[in-house]
């Protein structure tokens, strides 16, 4: 498949979660791939799954919430490969406490990786995008379209990034660039539980129970494969998307719609 050919794509946080299966696939497709994040050792898997499969792709160590790295990032790939089609703002993170366990050093951390990180990755996209465009996608999460049990922190950092990408999308029409929110719900490759989910939840029980739960919500009663966000990354980034932009693409087995 080459339905990037020739493109060049930043992806945040591709070190592992749905990152690195985004980068993959966009490599897939045909398009040079900057992977960035900060753990190095990840990173270089991430290039070698790509590499080994034909694709090409480096990697760069990135903080996603400093300018300086932001600057850095953009200056060494436009150096290398002379454009920039796509910015995948997939690098986030989550804590889950009933409110008030939360602190505002919670609030902070979450806006500034969730919210901010992903802000300055628009804000270089648009000034290092062609004449031609590009695309920007932000990988949110369904709590930020409604409340969730110890989710409040998340929501609402989640949440204004929602709202960031339908501005964005107005902002980007005269040159073309097009913004997008990829929402996926629970995704674990194979079923199982991821070691983040295990992180996030707690314990590998509450990971466990997330899962079931997540299951239960679902219309199609049964989790969705990073690979399903990875897919709907490269159609946003394609000519198949070319006349999509400002809305959120759902990857949650129909939970949005409802009817449970």
């Amino acid at each position: 498949m080459t339905a990037l050919a020739g493109q060049v794509a930043i992806v945040t946080g591709a070190t592992g979660g749905l990152g690195r299966p985004i980068a993959v696939a966009l490599a897939a497709a045909g398009a040079k791939v900057v992977a960035t994040g900060r753990n190095v050792e990840r990173g270089e898997a991430t290039v070698a799954a790509i590499t080994v499969s034909g694709g090409e792709a480096t990697f760069l160590a990135q903080d996603v919430t400093r300018d300086e790295d932001w600057q850095t990032v953009i200056a060494q790939t436009i150096a290398a490969f002379g454009r920039l089609d796509a910015v995948i703002n997939n690098a986030g993170d989550a804590r889950l406490a009933p409110i008030e366990e939360l602190t505002l050093q919670d609030l902070e951390y979450l806006l500034d990786l969730n919210l901010h990180g992903s802000f300055l990755g628009l804000k270089h996209a648009f000034a290092h995008m062609g004449t031609d465009g590009g695309a920007v996608i932000n990988l949110t999460a369904l709590p930020a379209y409604g409340g969730a049990v110890r989710q409040t922190a998340y929501s609402a950092a989640k949440g204004a990034l929602a709202h960031l990408t339908k501005a964005a999308a107005i902002a980007g029409r005269a040159r073309g660039i097009r913004v997008n929110n990829i929402v996926p719900a629970v995704l674990f490759a194979g079923g199982e539980v991821s070691p983040g989910a295990v992180r996030v939840q707690g314990d590998p029980a509450a990971a466990e129970l997330f899962k079931a739960r997540a299951i239960a919500q679902s219309p199609l009663k049964k989790l969705g494969e990073p690979d399903d966000a990875a897919r709907a990354a490269v159609f946003l980034c394609s000519r198949a998307g070319r006349h999509i932009s400002g809305i959120d693409v759902f990857i949650d087995g129909g939970r949005q719609a409802g009817g449970n």
